[in-house]
């Protein structure tokens, strides 16, 4: 650590840095640090301050430590945590991250610990002492679902069902100067998640000197945003890329695995875990097997299949993103893309200077020819990798001439109108084209309007963001027409979902009394005029005896925090029970007799990367995790509830003066 000291050797002579942090309206703060160290301290203090506890599980989730916590439910969680290796690879590797990042490590780790310090007592069953190689493990823990999903893919072509992983989809779209009202790029970052747990978002802006000023959404536990924007660029990421995981086929025999024709030994590492049983830990001992390739990770009849993927001993997926964040133009991007440290992702940049770019990223092992990827493939050394695909290997464009992109989670030839990214040009190697998710209707919609777009201003942008209109809805009117003329409130439903609306409250009803066709987007060849006519009478028996006179679209779906005291209508959303779905992306669980939101539209912003960038964002639920604090739900209630979004007043001190709650000095001694 001593090299650590020298680097703040100048601040401690000086004294404390003195870190000010004015909070916004919405509790979002704002940080203005002299040093990088300074932003990442705040950082850290900020994180403890909103989300204590939260900060704390998250970072046991990728150290494989919750059980120890919070019991057996969670032991299952953790040996798959202490299988992959995070806490090992990240203890292991630690020295070897440039100085620069252990420094703004070290430092977030003693903002923790310093709100920590000053509020003794306040964190119980989560609580410990968090290091800085701690949120190497933690990086490595939120990029892994991505590639352990597609060797996952691989074990169901053998017949073994993989353990669930949670639905990972996002909107991004990217709008050439040309085509936007002031002439500068506008970037719609959309990433769809859960609202709980660790995929919930902290905002914050994080100013220090002239190396960094950026504004997004931060995983907690995380120092700094990624998704989000600079003075210079913009970075939006959905889920979608090529193929990063594989299963291998092992043959497996006293402790040894048969490769390259003879009996190796199997590497075994030992965790020891404990377990919270009846207020006590419980320590037990557990063995993990390796093949070279990777983890033994399933069996079946006799046979053994490991996990292979490049990631397997990566550790600088933060060195990355601060290289991403602080990158000043698309070539700084390119060079900090080139460390494919990232998941597979539909990355897409925008920057100041016009540009708009997409990448189909990943860290992709170039496969032999006449291996098939998608499925278990033998581990005796017929198909073993060839080593790794260079950036400019991977499906990519810059600026296009339609002037715009998005990827809604589709393949690349989706993301435009007559676009150039098509299968057969990466026939040779199919895994780098990788399309696995299909044109489904949120893409198709924004394709749409994104296409006849022209002289997007900033309010549009967010119509496109927040768009509530019901794919393909026009299909099911003109099919009611047909079978039941008279049924006015459909027929002139102007088929969006908005929260007021009463029209998509009975189209809803109506859908879900069409029995086997209620999931259909569009109306089947099959569906008679005696189906809908039973449809209509069902719906409009259920609005007129289960609802209020009055009842609208909002009335059944809301959105709220949990814990809280209060829900608020809101529009739009992805209901695929009724074959309705929006750009807008909100998932949605029964309580009582609402229909809360749960996940979707998790950290929503909207850039104009002009030469002084403007943006707008928002979250779904409020900043604090305290209950009794304003900001525990006060976006949902005044925003998202309304599909707005607030200013971040990014890079303008002045007017964030105007809307300044409150304000803190932190102090800072290395």
């Amino acid at each position: 650590m001593r090299a650590v000291h020298l680097l703040f050797a100048f601040v401690a002579a000086a004294g404390a840095e003195k870190i000010e942090v004015l909070r916004d309206e919405f509790g979002v703060p704002h940080i203005f640090a002299p040093t990088v160290a300074g932003a990442m301290y705040a950082s850290g203090y900020l994180q403890a301050e909103d989300r204590l506890e939260e900060l704390h599980v998250n970072i046991r989730k990728g150290l494989g430590t919750m059980a120890e916590a919070f019991g057996d439910e969670w032991l299952r969680h953790d040996l798959r945590q202490r299988m992959w290796e995070h806490a090992r690879i990240a203890r292991a590797r630690y020295a070897d991250l440039p100085e620069n990042i252990r420094a703004l490590l070290e430092a977030y780790t003693a903002g923790i610990a310093g709100y920590k310090q000053q509020h003794p007592g306040e964190l119980k069953q989560a609580d410990f002492h968090i290091e800085p190689w701690h949120i190497v493990a933690y990086g490595r823990y939120t990029i892994w679902r991505w590639h352990e999903g597609d060797a996952a893919s691989d074990l169901r072509k053998a017949g073994i069902e993989p353990d669930p992983l949670p639905y990972m989809g996002s909107n991004q779209m990217l709008i050439a100067p040309w085509r936007t009202a002031m002439k500068s790029v506008i970037a719609v970052i959309d990433p769809h998640l859960s609202w709980y747990g660790e995929t919930r978002y902290y905002e914050m802006r994080l100013y220090a000197g002239r190396e960094l000023a950026y504004s997004g959404g931060a995983r907690l536990g995380l120092p700094f945003p990624t998704l989000g924007h600079s003075r210079h660029v913009s970075i939006a990421m959905t889920t979608g890329g090529p193929d990063t995981g594989d299963s291998f086929e092992e043959q497996i025999r006293d402790g040894k695995y048969f490769f390259g024709g003879e009996w190796k030994p199997l590497r075994v590492e030992r965790e020891r875990v404990g377990v919270l049983r009846a207020g006590k830990v419980d320590w037990k001992q557990y063995s993990f097997e390796y093949t070279h390739h990777g983890p033994v990770w399933a069996h079946k009849d006799g046979k053994a299949y490991s996990m292979a993927t490049p990631y397997a001993s990566e550790f600088r997926m933060i060195e990355q993103a601060w290289k991403m964040i602080t990158a000043r133009n698309l070539a700084g991007m390119k060079q900090a893309l080139e460390m494919r440290q990232y998941m597979a992702q539909n990355i897409m940049v925008g920057t100041t200077g016009g540009d708009i770019f997409y990448l189909r990223n990943g860290r992709v092992p170039v496969r032999r020819t006449g291996c098939d990827p998608s499925r278990p493939q033998p581990g005796a050394g017929e198909c073993e990798w060839q080593g790794l695909h260079p950036v400019e290997d991977l499906v990519q464009i810059h600026n296009p001439k339609q002037g715009y992109m998005h990827n809604n989670n589709v393949p690349p030839d989706f993301m435009m109108k007559d676009s150039p990214l098509t299968a057969d040009k990466w026939a040779d190697r199919p895994y780098l084209y990788h399309a696995t998710q299909p044109r489904h209707q949120r893409g198709a919609m924004t394709l749409e309007q994104l296409d006849a777009a022209a002289n997007v201003t900033a309010e549009q942008a967010m119509e496109l963001a927040f768009s509530t209109e019901v794919f393909k809805a026009g299909t099911w009117q003109q099919r009611i027409r047909q079978a039941a003329p008279q049924a006015s409130l459909l027929i002139d439903w102007n088929r969006r979902s908005d929260a007021g609306s009463r029209g998509a409250l009975a189209f809803y009803l109506f859908k879900m009394a069409l029995g086997r066709h209620s999931r259909a987007m569009e109306p089947p060849a099959e569906v008679t005029d005696e189906e809908i006519r039973a449809a209509l009478g069902a719906s409009e028996k259920r609005l007129r005896e289960e609802f209020p006179h009055d009842a609208v679209f909002g009335t059944l779906f809301r959105v709220g925090r949990r814990g809280g005291k209060q829900t608020w209508p809101v529009g739009g959303g992805s209901l695929s029970e009724a074959g309705m779905a929006t750009p807008r992306a909100i998932s949605f669980e029964r309580q009582g007799k609402e229909m809360v939101g749960v996940g979707g539209q998790t950290q929503t912003q909207i850039v104009v990367l002009s030469k002084k960038p403007q943006s707008w964002m928002i979250l779904p639920l409020g900043e604090s995790d305290d209950p009794l604090s304003p900001h525990f739900d006060d976006q949902a209630a005044k925003l998202f509830s309304k599909a707005k979004a607030k200013p971040t007043f990014f890079d303008d001190r002045p007017a964030l003066e105007k809307h300044v709650t409150a304000r803190q000095t932190i102090e800072f001694t290395k």
